[in-house]
């Protein structure tokens, strides 16, 4: 029975009974098919966004598992820095031993930097992590010293003679950088941290700067470092980043740019692909605008020079400078309105495309520098620049998960090779990674430094280098042309160990 009161008319419930047959015929399929799966639609929308957050709920509440796991095992070691002692021969008393974490205490270091191949894959199954120290990790001076030897005084003559300057932007993984500066330590050598402005206020001094990993603040802020310490007595000055580990002893640094003198190792990689992306081409870059000359410099009564738009070049932030070329960026140019425009861009790594612009520029005159012409007929200087070493991943030449933002990241498995590479600082150890390839490789440099009789650098290979050669013969040949040519005649001699 159907109560038809519903309806306005017998003729209109009749209307409605039809086309509801029609619907069972299919006749008006097309006006609903829009309602037909929908309930199917949301039903597996639903249960994908149910799953999604049921799958980041799990990987959640593992993590906090496994970092609480990680803080009961730090509460039952015993981190406090008490020192073994053993005699060293090149300062000629006992020094401590390379403080090691527990976590990594028993792992056998010599087997892995001696290439046991059956060992580092035993090891290599389970890497030993650090994400992080635990808050009663002990960091007074006293216990620095502790965990490794500093010098009161040059161990050497040569380095006595030759002391370097670091430039270090941080912002992470404390005893990482405990490690990197006991490596590097000498007290002739001098030292700028640059501490990101959002980090604890009992860092917060002076100049204060708001970094981040688009590299922000990154320029102004190590050129306030080279400012600073442009009064110190050095003859290098070495820019780094956070997680740039030395590969050469203090010693083997002096001797590798005493053969440099006076040449800046500078990266030279090609900048089209990144230039619209990176540098904001309508604003105005004239040398003219952004008053890279000082006022009483007489190129600026050069129209020529004024009027002329500065080239962006690109390369890493990571730079050897001798002293001469600091002292004329600090003191004959300014830097000032050009830094600042970079900077307020906002756009991502604008770090990468300044000073490489500025000691590229033939009208700078920067000491120390390569003419442009010269580097970019090829790769040759990209591929022979030093400071830096980064393996980048490309797929297959390192696991997935033992890589950081398309770098495939050192490990034990690396050890052996990163042993013969020529460069000054490989980039870049995780102890959240591996820890234990972080710590081994810190041992290696640290005996190596104290324990080790000193075994001198190659120099021909040092010699030979594209941008040593350009330097060495730049006074002599006015020819560009011939200049270049003989500054890449023994490039492909090089052994690059890569």
């Amino acid at each position: 029975v159907v109560d038809t009161s519903i309806y306005e008319s017998y003729s209109a419930y009749k209307t409605s009974i039809n086309k509801f047959n029609n619907i069972l015929k299919g006749k008006i399929f097309t006006n609903i098919k829009r309602f037909k799966f929908f309930p199917i639609h949301l039903s597996v929308a639903l249960n994908l966004i149910l799953l999604a957050f049921v799958g980041g709920q799990f990987i959640y509440f593992n993590y906090q598992y496994q970092l609480l796991h990680q803080n009961d095992e730090l509460k039952n070691y015993n981190i406090s820095s008490q020192s073994i002692f053993l005699f060293s021969p090149v300062v000629g008393k006992e020094i401590p031993l390379l403080w090691k974490h527990p976590i990594v205490s028993n792992i056998n270091c010599h087997s892995i930097l001696n290439g046991n191949e059956a060992y580092i894959r035993k090891e290599a199954k389970n890497f030993k992590k650090l994400s992080k120290l635990q808050n009663t990790f002990p960091m007074s001076c006293d216990d620095i010293r502790r965990r490794g030897f500093y010098p009161d005084e040059a161990i050497s003559m040569e380095e006595a003679n030759f002391p370097l300057a670091y430039v270090r932007t941080i912002y992470t993984d404390y005893l990482t950088l405990e490690y990197q500066f006991l490596l590097t330590y000498a007290p002739q050598n001098h030292y700028c941290f640059i501490i990101d402005k959002k980090q604890n206020g009992d860092f917060h001094i002076s100049n204060q700067y708001t970094m981040d990993s688009n590299g922000n603040d990154i320029n102004r802020a190590n050129f306030k470092c080279m400012e600073y310490l442009n009064s110190k007595n050095y003859k290098y000055l070495i820019i780094l980043n956070n997680d740039d580990m030395p590969l050469k002893t203090n010693r083997e640094m002096v001797e590798i740019l005493k053969v440099y003198n006076g040449t800046i190792d500078i990266d030279y990689d090609n900048p089209k692909p990144f230039l619209h992306g990176r540098i904001d081409l309508k604003l105005n870059w004239t040398i003219e605008h952004l008053k890279l000359f000082k006022e009483e410099d007489t190129k600026n009564l050069d129209k020529k020079i004024l009027g002329s738009k500065v080239k962006f070049q690109k390369g890493f932030v990571e730079i050897a400078y001798p002293k001469k070329t600091v002292d004329y960026l600090v003191n004959v140019l300014n830097l000032t309105t050009f830094l600042n425009q970079l900077n307020n861009m906002k756009r991502y790594a604008s770090d990468e495309m300044s000073f490489q612009t500025l000691i590229s520029n033939k009208f700078l005159s920067i000491p120390g520098s390569v003419d442009e012409e010269c580097f970019e007929k090829d790769r040759i200087f990209h591929e022979t620049y030093m400071t830096r070493y980064t393996k980048w991943y490309n797929g297959v030449n390192c696991d997935k998960k033992e890589s950081r933002h398309w770098i495939c990241l050192q490990t034990i498995k690396t050890l052996p090779t990163i042993k013969r590479l020529p460069h000054f600082f490989v980039n870049k150890f995780k102890a959240e990674t591996d820890f234990g390839g972080l710590t081994c490789w810190a041992e290696y440099l640290y005996n190596r430094t104290y324990f080790q009789k000193y075994i001198p650098i190659n120099k021909t290979f040092y010699e030979n280098l594209p941008s040593v050669r350009y330097q060495k013969f730049k006074s002599q040949v006015e020819d560009k042309k011939l200049l270049c040519d003989l500054s890449k005649k023994y490039y492909r001699n090089l052994s690059l160990n890569l």
